[in-house]
């Protein structure tokens, strides 16, 4: 036995000790465990003689649920987002629990958990290879913990009332995902919140779309099984280590494992659980036309006529401000400035036009319609039983309430009032808000506002889609939804945009950064507001983008999964100068023709969960630099695209293998930097570039200009193909079939002359 290490300084024996105070608890010894079909399940004492519960499930032989009970936990209405410990159709294989002198081991054929008898650990191998565990010290100079292990904060009761996790952080770790962050990719140094905000702008940590999930470098991803309050400290406070707190009594995630760390198999595991990415219409990749707001149906008629008039192709078109304004949120149109909504959308339809249309999930208290739906129990309610009260805004005058939508009789009033909408012939139900329910409120279910909070923003979106779903089946259509807010989940409810962004130009690589994040969590179908939803002049008021902001933005949207132009002041081409209309009008056009390839790749997404907008690191997991780059993007398998933002030069990164600019036809050789200058528009220059890989067809629409993305089935000699490669290659693509169905055709491409 080896004796206490000698010491000169501060002698200090035996004593687990914190920086932190007494309500914290933390998991120490092992007292008891035994396994059964439900996994294996051991009662811990903790730090201050209490004890917890912990039961760890594999799901597959590479993913396993992690959930510690402490013996006391405040009341509440917990609802995780898998409810489960194992889930239909899935299956662990053979699983063992063995244990030796020091530690108990529960493994299947791909992984092995570790438990020390000595100290509370959990150390996860991969085929025999550490890939990350628990840290048990993370300690000072006084060996007090600075992060606090596995564990638990108490009330004065000493109920559990909130958990926390944590991990070894590794050297040369990164992390990605957390859904819709606009700061850096790579999330290795940030403290990230996930509690859904009216962010106000898209280039903060705050954000309309957190999710509590993310995966490591390492090949893992974690997703924190709640949808209450959560954050995490990516080696913010710590080089050494990096912690996941919850407001819920229970810990609870799911881990997944992929031994190549190959992150596009690791995201299929996570969309194995969390639900597969459904397919949306193929007119949705065309052009959408909005503002906040078109205020009548002649000022619709008139933006279409115009855009007719000048060759540009519009496929969706939207309106904000359809319902009378102390009736926004009861789904009734004002006839007075939209006369005859049915013949509208008819006439629109006619000419291959969809209308979306916006949703509010709040009422304002002067609403007409709110005295008689408060009285039925409609609105999420305070302590006092009251409806809640809040500003939906920071500048509003008037406030309001949020529907309740864990309400059954709720949701049974709400669910024909839209269908009554859908089955008008709209398209598209944008969601917006959903944000600001205050913590302190009680719903329906009687979850408090903690555990409501995050969950309203999923259910929100989610009962629409699945209304909108049963008028558009009967119609042979696919229902979308356009959604500011959402949480773990809202990928099985396309599609979503980023929330009210700036139209500067350094404002557009934060967007990025988020759209990357988005992939990284399983959503494929993401845009923003081309142009810019805001821009402020220099008095404080609202004034328009200047053309190379515009120019600049419209461009890098044009080239996002889904193209929204929408902003507080026109957003339409023609209201920027002839530079703008030529260019912007040429960009669509090219859009549309790319019509085929961006089915093909949502057709990708929808079959084998692989994102459309791809981070570098998705395609080129093994490449160090690909790994770092956060600027450029992959859109599909075949195209790289490079926006200039605000740089006026910079160096980029084209992965292995060659790549040809699709505009000049240049050809570079890959892993290495090619210099950029990035001109002004005005001096003929652009904000993007685009790069095809080599090896690739990339399928066009056939015609030299196309006003709309067309609907029905699509034959192969309805397309050209812009093809790259030095040899005859064999490639599959996906178009719309008979059903609309996609269906997999097989082209044969010649190598380039």
């Amino acid at each position: 036995m080896l004796k206490e290490a000698e010491t000169q300084y501060n002698p200090q024996y035996g004593i687990r000790r914190t920086v932190f105070s007494d309500e914290y608890d933390f998991l120490t010894v092992i007292e008891s465990a035994s396994a059964d079909e439900k996994g294996v399940h051991f009662l811990v004492r903790t730090w201050k003689e209490r004890t917890a519960a912990v039961c760890v499930t594999f799901l597959t032989p590479s993913v396993f649920r992690f959930v510690m009970v402490p013996e006391l936990t405040a009341d509440s209405h917990r609802q995780p987002v898998i409810e489960h410990a194992s889930q239909e159709g899935f299956e662990a294989g053979n699983v063992s629990f063995t244990e030796d002198e020091d530690k108990y081991i529960y493994a299947t054929e791909r992984l092995s958990l570790h438990f020390s008898k000595k100290y509370w650990e959990m150390s996860i191998y991969q085929n025999g290879k550490l890939l990350t565990k628990e840290q048990a010290f993370d300690t000072n100079v006084d060996n007090r913990w600075k992060q606090l292990p596995t564990g638990f904060k108490v009330n004065t009761f000493g109920e559990s009332i909130s958990t926390f996790e944590q991990f070894v952080l590794f050297s040369d770790e990164m992390f990605w995902g957390f859904g819709e962050k606009f700061t850096h990719f790579n999330k290795r140094g940030q403290k990230i919140k996930c509690w859904q905000k009216d962010a106000l702008s898209t280039n903060t940590e705050d954000s309309y779309k957190s999710h509590p999930y993310f995966t490591s470098s390492r090949g893992y991803s974690i997703l924190l099984n709640t949808f209450t309050r959560s954050s995490f400290d990516m080696g913010a406070s710590s080089w050494i280590s990096y912690q996941i707190d919850s407001d819920d009594p229970v810990l609870d995630y799911i881990f997944l494992a992929e031994e190549s760390r190959d992150y596009k198999r690791l995201l299929q595991q996570y969309l194995q659980i969390t639900g597969q990415i459904p397919m949306i219409p193929q007119w949705a990749f065309g052009f959408w036309m909005s503002k906040c707001s078109y205020r009548s149906r002649k000022e619709i008629e008139d933006v279409i006529d115009e855009a007719d008039r000048l060759g540009i192709g519009i496929d969706v078109i939207h309106i904000d401000n359809w319902q009378k304004p102390d009736m926004a949120g009861v789904w009734e149109w004002d006839t007075e400035r939209f006369p005859d909504p049915e013949g509208m959308i008819k006439e629109l339809n006619k000419k291959k036009i969809h209308l979306s249309l916006w949703n509010y999930p709040y009422l304002k208290e002067d609403s007409p319609a709110f005295k008689s739906l408060a009285e039925r129990g409609f609105f999420v309610k305070n302590k006092e039983g009251q409806p809640a009260m809040f500003k939906s805004t920071a500048d509003s005058v008037v406030l309001c309430a949020c529907f309740d939508f864990t309400n059954p009789e709720f949701l049974e009033w709400y669910k024909e009032r839209v269908k009554k909408i859908v089955r008008m012939g709209v398209s598209v139900i944008k969601t917006d808000f959903s944000e600001a329910v205050p913590e302190e409120v009680v719903f329906h279910n009687g979850m408090s506002g903690w555990e409501g909070h995050n969950l309203l923003t999923y259910l929100y979106a989610k009962n629409i889609y699945i209304w909108m779903k049963e008028i558009c089946e009967k119609r042979g259509e696919l229902p979308l939804l356009w959604g500011r807010s959402g949480y773990v989940g809202s990928h099985t409810i396309p599609a979503a945009w980023a929330g009210d962004s700036s139209s500067d130009k350094a404002n557009h690589s934060a967007i990025l950064q988020a759209g990357l994040g988005m992939a990284m969590s399983g959503v494929s179908f993401w845009g923003y507001d081309l142009g810019g939803f805001y821009n402020t002049g220099y008095t404080g008021n609202e004034k328009r983008p200047d053309v190379e902001d515009y120019l600049s933005s419209v461009q890098m949207g044009l080239w996002m999964p889904l193209s929204r132009a929408h902003g507080k002041t026109p957003r339409e081409p023609w209201q920027y100068g002839e530079l703008a209309l030529v260019k912007v009008k040429e960009w669509i056009n090219f859009r549309h023709r790319l019509a085929p390839y961006l089915y093909h790749t949502a057709c990708q997404s929808h079959l084998f969960g692989i994102p459309m907008l791809r981070p570098l690191v998705m395609e080129y997991p093994n490449d160090p630099v690909a790994k770092i780059q956060n600027l450029s993007y992959m859109l599909g398998d075949s195209l790289l695209i490079s926006p200039g933002f605000d740089r006026e030069g910079y160096d980029l990164y084209l992965p292995e293998g060659q790549w040809m600019n699709i505009e000049s036809k240049e050809v570079y050789e890959g892993r290495s930097f090619v210099p950029v200058e990035n001109k002004p528009f005005a001096d003929g220059g652009t904000s993007l570039l685009v790069f095809q890989k080599e090896g690739t067809s990339i399928p066009l629409l056939a015609q030299s200009e196309v006003m709309r993305v067309p609907d029905g089935t699509w034959k192969e000699e309805d397309l050209d193909f812009m093809t790259f490669t030095t040899r005859d290659i064999t490639e599959k693509i996906y178009i719309p079939g008979e059903s609309r169905e996609p269906e997999c055709i097989t082209i044969q491409a010649k190598k380039n002359a």
